[in-house]
């Protein structure tokens, strides 16, 4: 056996097993002595001068051709593979379905659409009393397009751009300036076994040359990172000030007053402090919000906002759902099961909710 580093012999393809016998077969393709090429083969047949194996893998089974073969691979993968393309000829045909359905209901749909549209980000109001959007080109690292927060972020995501490119840029000087060879390391291929040992010393000692170059970069790489972090949260507090500054915001209208005593909520307490406030400021108040210890009563308070609000907006009656082949109706009832509101129960005759009844006392 070759048991030094390095070393070669030129032989016949029947002498490989002489040599080694793990490489039993000569590749005259390749060149070289080698083991059997098998998938999922754990250990090589050495007795003879072909690719067989022995023994296989976990999970294989070997078959009298000596070929490891996938024991679980069965009928359930076409079973499998059957039901996961219809799934997806049914999720086809459903998006088509939805493609060509007409408009059954405009008002609604115009509705959803100019909710959409008074929901997209939009510039301050220009002489022709029109708000353009946003163009492309607009530098969310400087302009305040949806508060500062938006604007800060997206100066995260440049230094971190910055950071790698920093990071490449040193690694690229190294290369270039003090040894080639570090382009290089560790991406070149692997061959036949006498160039993959010349590979392997010529990568031992290359390294070992070169490692004062890695420290050297991995201490540039350590300092300049915390430097740029330092730098980085000085700039982005100056931002947040600047903007701040320059920009008129909620609480640039508001003050808040604390440490009252606990005031009961029978009182109109809003209207209090809002004329206590304007008698001491000589400045004219808006609206008073006060901070109330609701804790025992939220689910009676929850239900109130719940009622207004429907009160103010009420759900109108749904259409009549128009006629519609099998499939699309299938589908209708489908979507209608995954995402469509189940109504709510009405209530027995001459019943009302305890909310309702408070509300709308009836007289004895």
């Amino acid at each position: 056996n070759d048991k030094d580093f390095c070393t070669f012999a030129c032989v016949t393809e029947v002498q490989c097993r002489t040599y080694n016998p793990h490489t039993q077969i000569g590749d005259t393709k390749l060149g070289v002595c080698r083991s059997c090429v098998v998938d999922g083969c754990q250990e090589c047949d050495h007795t003879v001068l072909e690719d067989r194996c022995a023994i296989c893998q976990a999970g294989y089974v070997l078959k009298e051709d000596g070929k490891c073969h996938f024991k679980y691979f069965g009928s359930w993968v076409y079973y499998l593979s059957g039901a996961i393309c219809l799934i997806l000829a049914i999720a086809v045909i459903w998006i088509l379905d939805m493609h060509i359905r007409p408009c059954t209901n405009p008002v609604g749909l115009q509705h959803g659409l100019d909710s959409r549209e008074s929901m997209k980000l939009r510039q301050a109001m220009d002489a022709t009393g029109e708000r353009e959007l946003w163009p492309l080109t607009t530098n969310l690292m400087t302009k305040m397009v949806a508060g500062p927060g938006m604007m800060l972020h997206f100066n995260f995501q440049f230094a971190l751009i910055f950071w790698a490119i920093f990071i490449a840029l040193v690694w690229m000087c190294l290369a270039h300036f003090v040894d080639p060879a570090l382009w290089l390391l560790g991406t070149r291929r692997f061959g036949t076994p006498r160039m993959n040992c010349i590979l392997v010393a010529w990568g031992y000692e290359t390294q070992n040359r070169l490692m004062w170059t890695k420290v050297l970069f991995l201490w540039i790489v350590y300092i300049g990172s915390i430097l740029m972090c330092f730098i980085y949260g000085v700039y982005q507090l100056r931002a947040f000030q600047n903007a701040d500054y320059q920009n008129k915001t909620m609480k640039d209208f508001v003050a808040m007053v604390i440490d009252f005593p606990s005031i009961s909520g029978e009182k109109r307490v809003e209207e209090e402090l809002k004329a206590k406030i304007e008698s001491l400021t000589d400045q004219p108040v808006v609206g008073v919000s006060v901070a109330w210890d609701y804790q025992e009563y939220e689910e009676d308070i929850a239900k109130a906002l719940e009622a207004d609000v429907e009160a103010a907006d009420p759900n109108p009656e749904p259409l009549p759902a128009p006629e519609m082949n099998p499939i699309r109706k299938a589908f209708y009832n489908f979507e209608q099961k995954v995402f469509g509101l189940t109504p709510a129960p009405a209530d027995p005759e001459g019943e009302g909710s305890d909310l309702e009844q408070e509300r709308d006392p009836v007289d004895d």
